[in-house]
């Protein structure tokens, strides 16, 4: 992050240096609260905080956020998608957490997948603000993790989440699929679904160990998470493989591309620390209502693609399901 950042008006950020009030209050306070540096080092983690993620508060100090709190695919994937927007380069690194705030914005806020130290993901929505001294200067970035309201049910999303990837578990999509398929035939719509594979996957996990399989599993999850509209859903079904559900297409043929343009997005190659891996996904695909009218035919017929012998030269790694052949009467 750059040491000497672009000066913010006082007046319209009113955080300050962290003073013992402020200090007493945070450490009280249930989520994660971080506070970093202006070169994105932890200087200050709340109880509460350490406690979810299984670290000591001295064992944090001084460390890097970037690639120890925060998965360098995950900046990655932030940073690529604040340079669309911002319409300026942002880089991979902690400044991800500052750059809407130097455009203006008061508070920023951001899904996140935090890693924990046993290497398990805690999924949360953290919130980003600017620290500042009483001379109104930026002596770093506070972040909060921003809780669930009063009238949600934590225990749900733990039942209903997976805990290394934070994704959905299948009796997610179980329950939207029926619902998404009901609207379709209301408003003549096509709704897709993607049945999706790192090959070779327990090959990689014995050559790199489990740990690194867990890696790529985790950044395979964030870039599908990115990859899909807030409508889909992207659900974990176990080793390595995952299903997402494309809602209110056209037709159905309108998937082929857009699970092109998702195994592509998939297929960059991970950095896993120990090394930069490629990944090679493959995704079949089919859909309502021309493969069935319920979730596990749908599945089923994504599954059946991908292990037809005959596709296997089949462009991009996307194995579409055949359209059933019409009777003649």
């Amino acid at each position: 992050m750059n040491p000497h950042p672009a000066p913010l008006d006082p007046q319209l950020h009113t955080w300050l240096e962290l003073g013992e009030a402020q200090r007493l209050l945070l450490d009280s306070y249930p989520g994660v609260a971080l506070g970093l540096d202006l070169e994105g080092r932890i200087r200050w983690i709340n109880p509460a905080g350490a406690k979810h993620l299984g670290y000591g508060r001295e064992e944090l100090s001084g460390r890097a956020l970037a690639g120890s709190l925060v998965p360098m695919d995950e900046l990655a994937l932030r940073a690529s998608q604040l340079t669309r927007e911002l319409g300026e380069p942002v880089g991979a690194d902690a400044g991800v957490f500052s750059a809407q705030l130097r455009q203006g914005v008061l508070f920023d806020e951001y899904s996140w997948m935090l890693r924990h130290k046993n290497g398990a993901s805690h999924a949360t929505r953290l919130g980003t603000a600017t620290l500042r001294d009483h001379q109104g200067q930026v002596t770093g970035l506070m972040l909060i993790e921003q809780l669930a309201s009063p009238d949600e049910e934590p225990s749900l999303r733990l039942v209903h989440h997976d805990n290394l990837t934070g994704l959905p578990r299948q009796q997610v999509l179980t329950d939207r699929a029926e619902m998404a398929i009901q609207r379709s035939v209301r408003q003549h719509t096509a709704v897709a679904f993607m049945l999706i594979e790192i090959a070779g996957f327990d090959a990689l996990c014995e050559e790199h160990g489990h740990s690194v399989g867990n890696d790529l599993l985790r950044a395979t999850a964030s870039r599908l998470h990115f990859e899909l509209r807030k409508t889909d859903t992207a659900v974990r079904l176990g080793r390595g493989q995952f299903a997402a559900m494309l809602v209110d297409l056209h037709e159905g043929d309108e998937a082929r591309g857009i699970a092109l343009k998702i195994q592509q997005g998939l297929s960059a190659k991970v950095n896993v620390g120990v090394a930069i891996l490629p990944l090679n996904i493959r995704i079949g695909l089919s859909w309502f209502p021309a493969h069935g009218d319920q979730l596990l035919p749908l599945l089923q017929a994504a599954e059946a693609a991908l292990a037809d012998p005959q596709q296997d030269t089949r462009e991009g790694g996307v194995a579409c399901a055949p359209l059933p052949t019409a009777v003649s009467p």
